[in-house]
């Protein structure tokens, strides 16, 4: 298993598996009911570096998140 790192330190592109949600239960709730859960692949699709939201593919689907939640994903870089 290689080193977690927070969903905000992820480059644009950049493939990754959901291994962790630090957080209480009701930012993990809020995570799942969008789909974000440990074992979901995912692919950082805009970060802005400087700023702003992130937003990520699972699937089909893209949603944004703020930095803030970003922070409480701990992610695996996938190969």
């Amino acid at each position: 298993m290689s080193e977690l790192v927070p969903l905000c330190q992820i480059r644009d592109g950049q493939i990754v598996t959901i291994a962790q949600i630090a957080g209480g239960h009701g930012i993990v709730q809020r995570l799942r009911v969008l789909g974000l859960r440990p074992g979901v692949r995912l692919t950082v699709v805009s970060g802005m570096f400087a700023g702003g939201p992130i937003v990520l593919q699972i699937g089909r689907t893209q949603t944004a998140l703020g930095r803030g939640i970003c922070r409480n994903i701990l992610v695996e870089p996938n190969a």
